[in-house]
């Protein structure tokens, strides 16, 4: 059952952070599909006068929300926005509570989750696929690092060229990498260089 907090104000309507003396725990009624408070817990409001106090006063109330992954409400910004978001809740802004946003949330989490494990599959199969030629292997760097800038070349090459026996890989990057165009072990013949993109033919030298 999800769980969320929602920081509201003392006539329990949401409210921005700092105008804040209580959080609303919601959870979701599986069998009726409607989302129910379950929890109340009262807090002194925060004043934003000391950074050092603002931030010890704020850590205060992380155990009044335990077992929720979600904090919702107003606006939430500054050191308060930095201790919620360290402890690892995902933080929403709303401007009312209800059933519709609350589901919402969860179906904003459960892309998020979806996005997160397909980027993770393209990183970790980030690397040359075989052709319909055996042999001939073809990556597209470009577009590869276009979806995951955080995929090196060699990340996505290089343990490929160490261990896989090819007869070529064809290439598209944006140029050469130092790695594979000094090397000793490797031919590089350049097909095509325009438009800020490189087609190359490695090959391993004999």
């Amino acid at each position: 059952m999800s769980r969320i907090a929602v920081f509201v104000n003392k006539d329990s309507q949401v409210c921005d952070f700092f105008d804040a003396g209580r959080f609303l725990i919601f959870e979701r009624d599986e069998a009726e599909r409607k989302w129910k408070v379950t929890g109340e817990k009262n807090f002194e409001k925060i004043v934003p006068s000391n950074p050092a106090l603002t931030r010890k006063s704020t850590e205060a109330l992380l155990p009044l929300i335990e077992g929720c992954n979600v904090l919702a409400g107003g606006a939430l910004v500054g050191i308060p926005f930095t201790v919620f978001d360290r402890a690892g809740l995902h933080i929403f802004e709303i401007g009312a509570a209800g059933d519709e946003v609350f589901d919402g949330i969860v179906e904003d989490l459960r892309s998020a989750d979806s996005a997160a494990a397909a980027k993770e599959k393209i990183i970790r199969e980030a690397k040359p696929v075989e052709t319909s030629t055996p042999g001939v292997y073809f990556l597209d760097l470009i577009a590869l690092q276009k979806e995951c800038p955080e995929v090196t070349s060699k990340k996505a090459m290089m343990d490929f060229l160490k261990d896989t026996p090819f007869l070529e890989l064809r290439l598209v990057c944006k140029h050469i990498p130092p790695w594979i165009e000094n090397s000793s072990a490797y031919n590089v013949q350049v097909t095509s260089d325009k438009d800020g993109a490189v087609e190359a033919v490695i090959t391993r030298r004999c």
